[in-house]
């Protein structure tokens, strides 16, 4: 029997199989069966990335995953189903951090010039990113499942039209919260946004002037018409879901 390795390709030149680039600092390479016939169980991922930059949220049908640092550092982090937790681990260079096979997962750059060697055990990786879940799921059965508006979230999400495999697009637009809230108050002709920002001092000025104004109302005699909650009362300030940043995808 002829022995299968005479013939079989040994060396391969990772740059050669792009599969993903945002710009000239953050993009991924990619090794399996396909490029290197004789590679055997292994998938490797050669990721660049600058500062700030994601890959995706994914995870891996068919492999489990060791992900090393070679330079930069990086903040690993997937959901552990046995705690039912969201976990971080922080990767600098030499050091590797492992996920199990089916871990939803993600990998954050801390450092420019960060580059990571992702290894998995298998020579035909599958991958199933967050960004497709998001836009391929019809967004009726997200809203039913969730009790969602459904027109709300079909504007949320219709920025995300194509596969992020690193974020955020380099036309990323985001907004400190104070200059979200100081924008949607001004609009809207809110005074809520002067009273979230007011400096400590005028704060602390007005709790006062409210406890007199409710000691006030407890000297004061009640009319048969009023409720004994009747008088000065904090009204809560609404929180507003900061974490959703649509943005659009931009493949290059």
């Amino acid at each position: 029997m002829r022995n299968p390795w005479v013939n079989g390709e040994f060396i391969f030149d990772l740059s050669e199989n792009n599969i993903f680039t945002k710009d000239d600092e953050n993009y991924i390479n990619g090794l399996g069966i396909q490029q290197l016939n004789t590679v055997g169980q292994i998938y490797l991922l050669d990721i660049f990335l600058s500062k700030d930059n994601y890959v995706d949220l994914h995870y891996h049908s068919n492999a489990s995953e060791l992900t090393y640092c070679i330079s930069g550092s990086a903040t690993i982090s997937f959901i552990n189903p046995t705690p039912n937790e969201w976990q971080s681990f922080t990767l600098k260079p030499g050091e590797a951090v492992s996920i199990p096979q089916g871990f939803w997962h993600c990998a954050q750059a801390l450092e420019e010039n960060t580059h990571l060697l992702a290894t998995h055990d298998t020579d035909n990786l599958q991958t199933i990113f967050g960004s497709d879940l998001l836009r391929l799921t019809p967004k009726e059965v997200m809203a039913s499942i969730y009790c969602l508006d459904e027109m709300s979230l079909e504007k949320v999400l219709s920025p995300i039209n194509e596969t992020s495999v690193i974020g955020p697009p380099a036309d990323c637009e985001r907004h400190v919260a104070g200059d979200r809230v100081r924008e949607r108050n001004e609009d809207e002709h809110s005074g809520l946004g002067f009273i979230n920002e007011m400096p400590r001092s005028d704060d602390e000025k007005m709790k006062k002037e409210n406890n007199k104004q409710q000691e006030v109302n407890k000297e004061e005699p009640k009319a048969e018409y009023e409720s004994e909650t009747t008088g000065v009362q904090s009204i809560p300030i609404p929180l507003y879901n900061e974490a959703v940043s649509p943005y659009p995808i931009h493949k290059k």
